[in-house]
């Protein structure tokens, strides 16, 4: 049996029997001093991950959550989990699917940080997206995904509801998402806090998968010059959903204990 087809069938063998699977080779070092690199999601490839210039927290971020991890919090912990910053280059057997890097990473943050954690469940104020009428009938700006990806690229595994099968962003007109349930539509709400003073999350109970398309300028609807329909109307008129102002769980990662990594 080829190496990395044998190691692939022990990485499934440990997630089968509960065990966490691993990086086969994993580099973690600080930051290049003029390395201009960064984000808050890693650049992973069939078989490779990448983190550059980040902080241990924003790591954390990605490792423990799921989608855009709108929904969770990171609390306690050494202050320098906010201020250095790290390179983390590491190859995976296989080609793992999203939710399975973000198991190695959390490993990987264990070992290297010696991280400790334990977790929590708040209650706050936020909005729940609901389906606008009785019947669930959807707005004129909700379609059936085709299945295919208009920028050619070949659609995500059907693995991770929290994950555009092909894309999100917002972009003229607005906000354009392909291939998703209604989760990574109240996420990418969520970001725009400035906006909204509160995050958003999928009561809706549609799984799709749907193509979206908000037409809605978020950048002019923060100056207080706007005239334009508010979000709420928005998101009514052309999706055929609402906001509903609620409380949800915010899930929160307490860091115990966190340590520098040695450069390996």
């Amino acid at each position: 049996m080829p190496h990395r087809v044998a190691t692939w069938f022990c990485l499934a063998v440990s997630a089968a029997a509960g065990q966490t699977p691993k990086f086969e080779a994993a580099t973690v070092k600080p930051a290049a001093a003029n390395d201009t690199t960064s984000g808050t999601a890693p650049v992973t490839t069939p078989g490779r991950l990448e983190f550059r210039n980040v902080t241990l927290r924003v790591m954390m971020y990605w490792a423990f959550g799921s989608g855009l991890s709108t929904a969770m919090n990171i609390s306690g912990g050494p202050d320098w989990i906010n201020r250095n910053r790290y390179t983390i280059d590491a190859v995976a057997p296989g080609n793992p699917a999203d939710r399975e890097f973000r198991a190695m990473l959390r490993g990987l943050l264990e070992e290297r940080f010696a991280l400790k954690t334990h977790n929590d469940t708040r209650q706050i104020d936020i909005f729940a997206l609901v389906p606008d009428r009785a019947d669930a009938k959807l707005g004129p700006n909700i379609k059936p995904w085709t299945g295919t990806c208009t920028n050619g690229k070949t659609p995500r595994p059907e693995s991770d509801p929290a994950m555009p099968r092909c894309m999100g962003a917002f972009r003229p007109p607005g906000l354009i998402l392909e291939g998703v349930t209604m989760i990574p539509l109240a996420e990418m709400l969520s970001t725009r806090r400035p906006l909204l003073g509160r995050i958003v999350q999928d009561r809706t109970g549609l799984t799709g998968p749907y193509n979206i398309q908000l037409d809605f300028d978020f950048n002019a609807a923060t100056q207080p010059d706007y005239t334009g329909p508010s979000i709420f109307t928005a998101v009514k008129e052309q999706l055929g959903l609402k906001l509903e102002a609620a409380k949800g769980p915010l899930h929160v990662i307490v860091v115990d204990r966190a340590s520098p990594p040695g450069e390996n």
